[in-house]
């Protein structure tokens, strides 16, 4: 898919969707504040605001973002820039097409006090060869830590 705006611009995109046996209120917990998310991820710091800062300790580096919505207890999302942007030579790859990593929480009420968790995580890019094997690494990396976020929610209700 391309970006409407800049038909240039290639679009890197991972959904998934959960059901779980916990209340909006609980898993808004676990994934709205900085204790939730730190239960479930990594130790991570949180203004929870819009344009509050976001960080998670990622073992060798800090990955720090922005929030970019904050609607209890239906919609959390925050902006990171790409961490490989700090490490490349941008005379080899050319990162002034990327926009930052996007990723979407969205909680929806089901029957029995359950409920769905869809996540997103989308970017822009040129759609190089780096961005793309880059973005699936990171993919391949998030979708274990997204399990854990399923099985910790289904253990605390």
């Amino acid at each position: 898919m391309t970006d409407p705006d800049q038909p240039d611009r290639v679009q890197h995109r991972m959904e998934r969707t959960y059901e779980v046996g916990a209340t909006p209120e609980q898993v808004w917990d676990a994934i709205a504040t900085a204790e939730g998310i730190s239960a479930w991820m990594v130790p991570t710091r949180l203004d929870p605001q819009v344009g509050g800062a976001v960080s998670f300790d990622l073992g060798t580096f800090w990955s720090h973002g922005i929030v970019t919505e904050y609607a209890p207890p239906t919609r959390f999302a925050y902006a990171e820039p790409w961490p490989v942007a700090d490490h490349m030579p941008t005379a080899e790859h050319d990162l002034s097409s990327l926009t930052p990593i996007a990723t979407e929480f969205l909680i929806e009420s089901a029957s029995g006090g359950s409920c769905a968790i869809r996540v997103v995580t989308s970017a822009y890019g040129s759609g190089a060869d780096w961005e793309n094997e880059f973005f699936a690494d990171m993919v391949t990396d998030l979708i274990p830590i997204l399990d854990n976020l399923a099985a910790h929610l289904d253990r605390a209700a």
